[in-house]
């Protein structure tokens, strides 16, 4: 195989003698980074928000109402952590949550006018976070990467 053979970009990508470049380990660095940067927008702007729990807020502002369950699945997080965090964006007024008329053992969880309006004011910050992490990068390429990592956690997600 030649350097122009994909096999050999895939090798390459896969080699845990350069973790450096291992395509798990890159991800994971955005990740953190991209996290902390949200955090240190959050803090700055004085909001008592971890950034686990602004998908939360957003998905709330997209969808509107939703059971913890479909929360849960839209923000690929466990029910224990799901039903830890609505508590505790319960007991700072962000969100609220009822039983579900249709099924008493189901919640419904909403934004409060609270949650909207704190939404609503680190949707700019994180824009901004964004803008800077991908200065220089082209619209073309910020599409290929997110259409990358949809399929890899496509892939993963069923096993």
């Amino acid at each position: 195989m030649d350097a122009q053979d994909p096999g050999v970009a895939a090798e390459a990508a896969f080699s845990f003698d350069d973790y450096d470049n291992v395509i798990g380990f890159v991800v994971s660095q955005a990740g953190y980074q991209l996290s902390r940067g949200l955090a240190d927008a959050i803090a700055r702007a004085g909001y008592d928000l971890r950034p686990r729990e602004f998908p939360i807020l957003n998905r709330l502002h997209q969808y509107g109402r939703l059971t913890q369950t479909d929360l849960a699945a839209l923000t690929y997080k466990d029910k224990p952590a799901m039903s830890r965090t609505i508590d505790r964006l319960i007991a700072i007024g962000l969100v609220e949550k009822i039983t579900a008329p249709d099924d008493r053992r189901a919640f419904l969880v909403s934004l409060t006018p609270a949650g909207k309006a704190t939404r609503d004011a680190i949707v700019p910050l994180i824009v901004a976070m964004l803008e800077k992490a991908c200065r220089g990068l082209s619209a073309e390429a910020i599409a290929t990467t997110v259409a990358t990592l949809r399929t890899i956690t496509a892939r993963m997600a069923t096993g």
